[in-house]
């Protein structure tokens, strides 16, 4: 069952390889202009140089075979950015980027908002689990304001906060 769901400004629809190829090529055209330089810095390497549409079906092929992926939409039906969900045992473990023009505008906070709530339903999730690059101060400042909490480990810069679904 593919996850959506919709906040005041955003429509959040996962993508899967069963979506229509128009709505693929539409995602392969948008791609380079959302993950610019500055939006993924300090993502892994495979996030990086998708400066091109080859390279944005590349990325989209890997990221579809790899995880669950939902767009979000604006209320104009642009893509503004992305969440990734990776399942492991009953933890999801979840990323989200915007694009830059949307920075600061208060998106993230309603994304990871309303996908908490819909995460609360789905009884086969116990914990969501965020790695955030210890750099990303606004990231950090939005996980702990929606109660997830710092776990113990720490990979390559990189942070973890988690949030008990069960509690």
């Amino acid at each position: 069952m593919n996850l959506s769901f919709t906040t005041k400004r955003l429509n959040v629809i996962e993508i899967d390889a069963s979506s229509s190829m128009v709505e693929h090529h539409q995602l392969t055209i948008a791609l380079p202009a959302i993950l610019t330089p500055a939006v993924v810095a300090n993502l892994p390497g495979y996030f990086q140089g998708i400066d091109s549409i080859a390279a944005a079906e590349k990325w989209l092929a890997n990221m579809l075979n790899e995880c669950r992926l939902l767009i979000l939409q604006s209320q104009h039906q642009e893509v503004v950015g992305f969440l990734f969900i990776y399942t492991e045992n009953r933890d999801a473990h979840i990323g989200y980027l915007l694009a830059e023009q949307h920075w600061g505008q208060g998106l993230a906070f309603e994304l990871l908002q309303g996908f908490i709530s819909l995460a609360g339903t789905q009884s086969h999730w116990h914990k969501l689990i965020a790695g955030v690059d210890e750099s990303n101060t606004p990231s950090i400042k939005l996980l702990k304001k929606l109660a997830f909490e710092e776990k113990a480990s720490e990979e390559n810069g990189m942070l973890f906060y988690q949030l008990d679904l069960r509690k």
